[in-house]
Formats: structure tokens, C-alpha cells, sequence
């Protein structure tokens, strides 16, 4: 199981615009028009970034070792 301190650290290791758009849609639950508004982006750049940032944050998470299993 991830630990709350891995992700904090992997998270801290995202570039600034990944990181707010995962803390806007998974920690703040924002919807992606929410959470445009919030970031004052198009809701099609959160879409990307979201998408760039999970696999950004998955692959820092793989070379840790750590699995969400």
C-alpha cells in the first residue's frame, strides 16, 4: 500500500503545473472545468496536464519501487 509520505515526496518532484492540476482534480476534487477556472487554463489543458502528470507521477512511483497494490 503507497504511503501518504512517498506520494507528498513524489508529488514535490512533479513540475508546478502537474502538481496543481493533481491537487485541483484528486485531492480537491474539482471537476475539470472547476478546476480550469481555478488555474485560469483552458479545461483541455488540465485534460493534457492531468494526463502528463499521472504518468509522470506513476513512473516516479515505479522507480521508488512502490506499487498501488
Amino acid at each position: 500500500m503507497l504511503q501518504v509520505w512517498q506520494v507528498i515526496d513524489v508529488l514535490r518532484g512533479l513540475s508546478k503545473d502537474h502538481r496543481q492540476v493533481i491537487v485541483e482534480l484528486f485531492y480537491r476534487r474539482l471537476t475539470v472545468n472547476e478546476a480550469a477556472a481555478v488555474l485560469g487554463v483552458p479545461p483541455g489543458t488540465v485534460k493534457s496536464r492531468s494526463y502528463y502528470a499521472l504518468h509522470a507521477l506513476r513512473a516516479a512511483l515505479e522507480e521508488r519501487g512502490v506499487t498501488g497494490s
